[in-house]
């Protein structure tokens, strides 16, 4: 099995210069030691320096979990339409969170899950851009994608808006459509059937190490609609009915 924080040092090595690595040669023995990658990535690259916002991503497919949740690189957030330069090959329609202020490890760890509404600034239609540090791409080990923070590349945020708590998420239409294609439509498919409810799972995990999470920082709440095997220049459009839509160029 690899040391995660050896592992660490070479993904981090792979942000920088955007080589890949052998995921032939390397191993993990379960989520837990990807999580330790996690801290040290988001270490050695300094993406959560003390008291600045921070951005992460966090999931999952039952309330009864388990949580998926990862670190990401503030130079990969943008609010803005551009998301090129990344080396992208996927994108998914999001919505983000804004923490509305400080959250400590003590407030965290009080906290019950389907709390944490009260919290949310703002919310954003999103897209997630998808990225792989491994030669294997989406085809490496699960483990070890989990461990390149989930496959994340990037994330555009779209305008914020005002969050109001009642919403029928598990009923709400969404589209992801790449380029002139026919878009991925449906009601729903949040696995959570609520973006809110990754509030709990994200500030335990984002406080784990005793750090407090600073007001205004974001997480992404999972995929509603995914799309694969994209290039550089492709368009990815989110729709949300209501809530509008925001548009990605890879």
């Amino acid at each position: 099995m690899s040391d995660p924080e050896v592992l660490a040092a070479a993904l981090a090595q792979a942000w920088r210069d955007g080589a890949s690595l052998d995921a032939g040669a390397w191993s993990l023995p379960d989520e837990a030691a990807g999580q330790a990658v996690h801290a040290h990535l988001s270490s050695a690259l300094n993406w959560a320096p003390a008291g600045r916002p921070q951005f992460w991503k966090c999931g999952g497919s039952s309330r009864s979990g388990p949580f998926g949740h990862a670190p990401l690189a503030p130079e990969g957030v943008r609010e803005s339409e551009d998301l090129t330069g990344l080396s992208l090959i996927g994108a998914e329609a999001e919505i983000a969170l804004r923490l509305k202020c400080d959250v400590t490890p003590e407030r965290a760890r009080a906290m019950n899950f389907g709390e944490g509404e009260d919290l949310i600034d703002g919310f954003s239609v999103a897209i997630e851009g998808l990225a792989s540090r491994w030669q294997q791409g989406m085809a490496a080990d699960p483990l070890l994608k989990n461990a390149d923070c989930q496959s994340h590349g990037g994330l555009s945020l779209g305008p914020w808006m005002r969050w109001k708590p009642g919403r029928d998420w598990a009923r709400q239409p969404c589209e992801l459509q790449i380029n002139g294609e026919a878009p991925m439509a449906g009601l729903g498919g949040h696995g959570l059937n609520d973006p809110a409810w990754v509030m709990v799972p994200w500030l335990q995990a984002a406080t784990r190490h005793g750090a407090t999470v600073p007001a205004g920082s974001v997480v992404t709440t999972g995929s509603w609609r995914v799309a694969l095997k994209l290039r550089a220049g492709d368009l990815a459009v989110a729709r949300f009915a209501d809530l509008g839509e925001w548009r990605a160029r890879l």
